[in-house]
């Protein structure tokens, strides 16, 4: 019998990944340590979203734009780990990782390019504007808190079952709150709910789809 030769695929680059992931990390927290600590919390912490409405802080921002790098990454790694658990075949490589990492960041960018069209466009920024801090404050909240459990898939094997269970439980959490929170808007002005749900959350997936397919 002829002895095989074992092929090992080489996972360095996701420990520089997450090297990147706590280093982005240290910069946020020496940015605003205040800040941080509040998005880590985001869905439990009551008035957090009305408080950024009201603030409503420009994206361009060193702190805003390090949050948002740092939970593209992390989405990534998610949905590169879910590839990996639906389709069994799939091989967790960095080539994947980098089209995974490329179709995120295009969906969060060009939801905020339709937010800002829109917005302008149509002059309805008071009435998106909580749907629109909720998605991204909660959408940053996930991230933070998915972060240490694909850690513990990488290097403790933890079941992606759990990881997925964990961002299922966040997911749901943050839509039951947002609408408790605005029935009476979504009640009031369900065109601009429809509106919202349309071209901020539906059109950025066909939208990349269109780009990528």
């Amino acid at each position: 019998m002829q002895a095989l030769e074992r092929i090992e695929i080489s996972t360095n680059w996701l420990t520089l990944v997450y090297l990147l992931c706590l280093l982005l990390l240290v910069v946020l927290k020496t940015l605003n340590h205040r800040k941080i600590f509040e998005y880590s919390r985001a869905i439990f912490l009551k008035g957090f979203i009305e408080k950024k409405v009201v603030e409503r802080v420009s994206f361009f921002n060193g702190f805003n734009i390090v949050l948002f790098v740092f939970s593209v990454v992390v989405y990534a790694l998610f949905f590169l780990y879910l590839a990996e658990w639906l389709l069994p075949e799939t091989e967790k490589n960095f080539e994947l990782f980098l089209k995974i990492i490329a179709f995120v960041f295009g969906y969060f960018t060009v939801f905020l390019v339709l937010d800002f069209v829109l917005c302008h466009l149509f002059e309805i920024k008071n009435e998106l504007a909580y749907f629109v801090a909720a998605k991204l404050g909660y959408s940053y909240n996930i991230a933070l808190f998915l972060f240490p459990f694909l850690i513990f898939t990488t290097y403790a094997f933890l079941n992606s079952y759990i990881l997925l269970s964990v961002f299922l439980l966040l997911f749901a959490l943050s839509f039951v709150i947002t609408f408790i929170n605005n029935k009476n808007l979504i009640i009031n002005k369900l065109f601009y709910f429809i509106l919202y749900l349309c071209a901020l959350e539906i059109a950025p997936l066909l939208i990349i789809y269109k780009i990528t397919v």
